[in-house]
């Protein structure tokens, strides 16, 4: 079975997810075991989020710490509670959003 950050790679890397508003997408132009950087798009500049941010907000899906249909910045509260990382880091809540989403369509259901 793959590892949580090998699955987020492949599903990741060079590929568009849908976020949560409407027609809004986010493209992500790299993925490895680090970071996930995404482009620019017409709502928001370029964004890199360190793999174990994204890694801790998939866990907390996964062990039924937070839920899909939290709010976004629920999820992030709930998450930052415990996180070794600044809140700065989580503020990505809309990016962090659509990778569980494109993450539990895709390996979960």
């Amino acid at each position: 079975m793959s590892s949580i950050r090998q699955q987020l790679v492949e599903l990741l890397h060079e590929k568009t997810i849908s976020g949560q508003m409407k027609n809004n997408t986010y493209t992500c132009i790299h993925a490895d075991y680090k970071c996930v950087i995404f482009d620019s798009n017409n709502k928001s500049k370029k964004v890199i989020i360190p793999m174990d941010i994204v890694i801790e907000w998939v866990s907390a899906l996964i062990d039924r710490g937070i839920y899909l249909e939290y709010k976004s910045r629920l999820k992030r509260d709930i998450i930052t509670k415990t996180s070794p990382w600044s809140t700065t880091n989580h503020s990505f809540e809309s990016h962090l959003n659509a990778i569980l989403h494109a993450y539990n369509n895709e390996f979960l259901i």
